[in-house]
């Protein structure tokens, strides 16, 4: 029975169509990003338009705050489905729930609380629209619970590599993000409105999960007391990726805080706009990775070979898919933010996208390896690295 539920769930058909899967969920978010930007930047202005990128990015660290519990949830689900333990499944969702809901709780009204002193200390907003970065601080901050705990309930159907129905839920949510704050252009265009539609989407999304969790394991969606073994188990696991998983999003993400608190908020939204082109080669990435995590992770101890396998075709795909876009972001950066962004085209952007394409183009490489580290191998090697690595990337920074 296990055997047969482990080649079920890293069968290369079905690794294949759930990668397939991803991007097309992504291509119409991606579009919608593409018509969407260049609209906002004109409508919104320099100072909204960087509260409106500053809070993209915020919602891209918020995956930081699940303490690594996702991503163990993710890893220790897709074992006990390989193994065929479906009934060990609802006590390790429901560890995880408690958990991220109790963390974020504290975190969110610590944010609420401290968003007017963040906004004057570490924020250069211009004095008229210090009101509406406070009202966008505090709304990411009663985002928290809800955007953290759905990105871990996710984590439940990737493990089950049931990526159509996750895909489902995400496409309207990545629509909702990039295109939802249009609608705050003809009633104003105050940033707290444009933010405040993410945050609707986010928390639908986070809903939506409780209606189809029952479809990886009957009951699941129930509320219950999981037992302390699920608890220490995900605490065990989630440690080390939590360090890492902290420090990954603080290395992707810390350049635009810098940006945010040392050059005007204008300074951001122009450099904003060349991290959103540079990032989109994680369209591929985050199409792939999910699948192979749990893959990986499923296989590694019953069959090593597999999961040497799986890992080496992944790193030539990605070489293979996106060498192109890089080679030619990085040498057309500036007739191709020309021609998107037209009247609100800024050089600053154009200057800082070459490097930045290169940069994720070879961190796409990277995730590989380290998906293969962090979900099989030895999770404490991927945390190590990072600690590592990290203050030497701020001290570059800064």
């Amino acid at each position: 029975m296990s055997h047969e539920r482990l080649r079920a769930l890293t069968h290369d058909a079905l690794l294949k169509r759930n990668v397939l899967v991803n991007l097309a969920a992504w291509t119409l978010p991606a579009l919608a990003a593409l018509v969407s930007i260049p609209i906002l930047a004109r409508g919104l202005g320099p100072s909204r338009f960087g509260l409106l990128t500053f809070s993209w990015g915020a919602v891209g660290v918020f995956s930081l705050f699940d303490f690594g519990l996702g991503r163990a949830l993710t890893r220790l689900v897709s074992v006990r489905l390989a193994g065929g333990h479906d009934h060990e499944v609802g006590d390790l969702v429901w560890a995880a729930s408690w958990l991220v809901f109790g963390l974020t709780a504290v975190l969110a009204a610590l944010g609420f609380w401290l968003a007017p002193t963040l906004v004057d200390r570490f924020m250069k907003v211009p004095a008229e629209f210090r009101d509406q970065a406070v009202g966008v601080l505090r709304l990411l901050s009663l985002a928290l619970p809800p955007l953290v705990h759905g990105i871990t309930l996710r984590g439940v159907l990737e493990a089950a590599q049931r990526f159509p129905l996750s895909a489902k839920l995400r496409v309207p949510l990545g629509v909702v993000t990039y295109a939802g704050p249009l609608i705050a252009l003809p009633l104003g265009g105050d940033a707290r409105l444009a933010v405040g539609i993410i945050v609707i989407g986010r928390t639908l999304y986070w809903l939506a999960h409780f209606l189809v969790l029952g479809r990886i394991v009957p009951g699941l969606a129930r509320p219950r007391i999981p037992p302390r073994g699920a608890v220490r188990e995900l605490a065990a696991v989630g440690g080390w990726i939590f360090a890492s998983n902290t420090v990954g999003p603080l290395l992707a993400n810390a350049d635009r805080v810098v940006v945010a608190s040392a050059f005007p908020i204008a300074a951001s939204g122009w450099y904003g706009i060349a991290a959103e082109v540079a990032n989109k080669q994680f369209l591929f990435t985050g199409a792939l990775q999910p699948v192979l995590f749990p893959a990986l992770a499923a296989s590694y101890a019953p069959d090593p070979q597999r999961a040497v396998q799986l890992m080496g075709r992944a790193v030539r795909v990605t070489l293979f898919a996106l060498f192109p876009s890089a080679l030619i972001l990085a040498g057309f950066a500036h007739p191709l933010l020309h021609v998107w962004m037209r009247s609100a085209y800024s050089p600053v952007a154009a200057q800082a996208l070459p490097w930045l394409a290169i940069a994720v183009f070879i961190n796409t490489l990277a995730q590989v390896p380290f998906a293969m580290l962090q979900g099989a191998v030895d999770a404490r090697g991927a945390g190590i690295l990072f600690l590592v690595e990290f203050p030497l990337y701020v001290a570059m920074l800064v």
